[in-house]
């Protein structure tokens, strides 16, 4: 693709705010660059610790928020995430994209007390203990006998 074309995509798709009227707070708050230290965890008990980044900003001219959360040699995933008031109060829609892994994910999110919570079924994104230059998120897995696995936690904090 050509820089002119990729910069054509690019501030097609990224927005500098939200649109006026849309309530994009949910997951704005997080807009700007983020380290992150990511945990793997196997179902032998073993994990693996890798350093990250993640960056939030807006999307489809401010009517969504996107990220990008980077673990070098492992995945390059993108979120696309809206709220869709069809859907019920507070509720959003958010699709996540993995094309190294080859993954696709949908989630319903919403607060829940003071976490956010992505419940895709039988997979569950949560992000908590947020605060303005730092929080955290957990990825589980519910087995076939229902108990939630965790797979994944990062402990993140705001580079900018």
């Amino acid at each position: 693709m050509s820089s002119d074309l990729s910069g054509a995509v690019g501030a097609a798709f990224l927005a500098e705010g939200p649109a006026d009227g849309v309530d994009l707070s949910l997951f704005g708050q997080f807009a700007g660059s983020w380290a992150l230290d990511c945990t793997e965890y196997d179902p032998d008990g073993s994990s693996t610790v890798r350093r990250g980044e993640w960056h939030f900003g807006y999307a489809l001219g401010g009517r969504a928020t996107t990220d990008v959360w980077i673990l070098p040699g492992v995945e390059h995933g993108v979120s696309v995430r809206f709220p869709d008031p069809s859907a019920g109060a507070g509720i959003w829609r958010s699709t996540w994209v993995g094309p190294t892994r080859r993954r696709t994910h949908t989630f319903l999110a919403s607060r829940v007390g003071d976490e956010i919570v992505l419940d895709g079924g039988d997979l569950r994104w949560t992000f908590s203990d947020i605060g303005s230059d730092e929080f955290r998120w957990r990825n589980e897995a519910r087995q076939p006998d229902g108990v939630w696995r965790l797979q994944q936690t990062f402990q993140v904090w705001r580079r900018s």
